[in-house]
């Protein structure tokens, strides 16, 4: 099941309007981590930078052939420690054992007509003192991106989801400019 409004721009467009090293940065994806999941690959647009970050492995989920093909030319170089899974992990779930990953990445996924589904199945594969990224487009009309305002999250609404699901807030808002806010949450 694809997240509603999910269509994707051009690339380099995509990417003008995200500051990659920033966001990685503020939300501690580092070589402390040995597996972290992405869920949503993209363009890879965070699937090669996250690999040469982290120590272990990235498993990225998607269910577009196309951000799969365009995200498994990117990160040939990085192909040891990128695994690229086609599957519905919304319908379906991850198929990841409970309490097996350091850290998941939630990036502009959570305007999804149900969003608990996500976080609660990143909160089953996450192990204890897991980590998870949620970054989301900030909540106001002048972004020249993201989903319409009226299924578009606002911060409060994402932190309460995040709660919802079991999830403890290890910092209060991360601002990510230009364009986004982000939450860093662990699984206790």
């Amino acid at each position: 099941m694809k997240v509603r409004d999910s269509g994707m721009p051009d690339q380099s467009y995509w990417e003008s309007l995200l500051d990659v090293i920033l966001i990685l940065d503020k939300l501690e994806i580092n070589e402390q981590i040995d597996s972290l999941v992405e869920f949503g690959t993209g363009y890879g647009t965070f699937t090669s930078p996250t690999a040469e970050r982290i120590r272990g492995n990235v498993i990225s989920f998607d269910i577009d052939d196309q951000m799969i093909e365009a995200a498994t030319t990117r990160t040939a170089s990085h192909k040891s420690k990128v695994n690229i899974i086609k599957r519905d992990f919304i319908a379906d779930g991850t198929g990841l054992a409970t309490n097996s990953i350091d850290y998941v990445t939630l990036f502009n996924i959570l305007h999804h007509i149900n969003p608990l589904e996500i976080l609660n199945e990143t909160y089953r594969i996450l192990k204890t003192g897991g980590k998870a990224g949620l970054i989301h487009w900030n909540y106001d009309p002048t972004t020249p991106r993201g989903p319409s305002l009226d299924i578009r999250p606002k911060p409060e609404q994402i932190k309460q989801w995040a709660i919802d699901a079991g999830f403890k807030l290890k910092a209060n808002l991360i601002d990510l400019p230009p364009y986004h806010y982000g939450f860093l949450v662990y699984k206790w």
